[in-house]
């Protein structure tokens, strides 16, 4: 395919899906805002990395947590939402809102605890036997290099700690 005719295809395909986007703020401005800057949201958390937010587990847990929260209050309590039952029945919407965001930190809480639990397996043919063999026929002492570290790590351990 020519290079110029693929540009005009992602051209056409970029308008078209701008035009259903006005489309949808056209029919549903509130809920259309509401989730835009959820996943203005999102796109900004998951773009920065460095941030203070991404140091813990935890914190990540609470980020997606209110993120479920407020995404299932824009979809069942926005008035013009395809999913607005919360207007009718608030105390039914409420329940709603509190399951999809214990759901959320459960399932995210179950997906760290999985991805702890892995197993970690080496393959035979990892070097580390080879360099503690290499270290010996050195004439480095393995223990020696052993106590090293140890004195290293509790030095560190009393200045942290």
């Amino acid at each position: 395919m020519d290079r110029s005719l693929l540009k005009l295809i992602l051209l056409g395909v970029l308008v078209a899906v701008l035009l259903l986007v006005l489309a949808f703020f056209a029919m549903a401005p509130i809920f259309c805002t509401s989730v835009g800057s959820l996943l203005y949201t999102l796109f900004y958390f998951i773009m920065n990395e460095s941030h203070e937010v991404h140091n813990a587990q935890e914190f990540e847990n609470r980020f997606w947590t209110i993120f479920a929260v407020l995404f299932s209050t824009a979809v069942i309590f926005a008035k013009d939402s395809p999913l607005a039952f919360g207007l009718r029945y608030p105390s039914v919407g409420f329940i709603g809102v509190l399951f999809s965001g214990y759901g959320m930190h459960i399932w995210d809480r179950n997906m760290h605890r999985l991805e702890i639990g892995k197993v970690v397996t080496l393959k035979k043919g990892t070097t580390h036997g080879k360099s503690l063999d290499r270290l010996h026929a050195l004439g480095i002492p393995i223990e020696d290099q052993l106590c090293q570290i140890n004195t290293i790590l509790s030095d560190l351990d009393q200045f942290y700690i």
